[in-house]
């Protein structure tokens, strides 16, 4: 993928204010539309805005420092790489929906775990946190450094391919989020 890295970065950015717009509805929830599911199997809001800060609490503090560290750039395009490529189409929803359903790791999986609105609480901060790492890597060359993947710290991404697979994998589960949020509003049966 070789793309121009500001119009890149400014998709990003985007991608992220829209699910902070989500966030803030899922505020206006109640403590049982929160935690509502389809089935026992199912994820709430609060699971899946949970499971993002799980990895949010990881990579948000390598691409930190991947921005503080990071050489200046030298040329307009990016380009990503194919495993990089790979991860973030695997987890981007395609055409509104979700059609590959994953097994989360058993560390990023919250099911049944107790949650409350702190969880949103966290996600805010998180996305605002990745709404100023996208902000300062305008001028910054996004190809280097590589930052360890959550599941193999031997395997590492460009910063930039990990700025686009959190991302896409963040906008998944807000996806994944609306749709029970949507389905409450309309008071159908979960």
């Amino acid at each position: 993928m070789k793309v121009n890295q500001e119009q890149f970065l400014q998709q990003l950015i985007e991608n992220v204010e829209d699910n902070l717009t989500s966030v803030n509805e899922y505020m206006e929830l109640s403590d049982e539309e929160l935690n509502t599911k389809y089935d026992e199997k199912s994820w709430s809001i609060l699971e899946c805005m949970e499971h993002l800060n799980r990895y949010g609490d990881y990579y948000i503090p390598y691409l930190k420092k991947a921005m503080n560290t990071s050489p200046q750039k030298t040329k307009d395009i990016y380009k990503g790489g194919w495993l990089g490529n790979y991860f973030a189409n695997m987890m981007q929803p395609k055409g509104g929906s979700i059609s590959n359903k994953m097994s989360a790791p058993s560390d990023k999986n919250p099911i049944g775990t107790t949650l409350d609105r702190v969880v949103l609480s966290v996600r805010k901060k998180q996305c605002t946190q990745l709404l100023e790492i996208l902000g300062h890597s305008f001028d910054k060359n996004i190809n280097k450094p590589r930052i360890p993947i959550s599941i193999s710290r031997v395997i590492r991404l460009k910063y930039g391919d990990t700025l686009h697979f959190l991302i896409a994998h963040d906008n998944r589960h807000t996806l994944q989020a609306d749709r029970i949020m949507y389905s409450i509003s309309n008071k159908n049966t979960i």
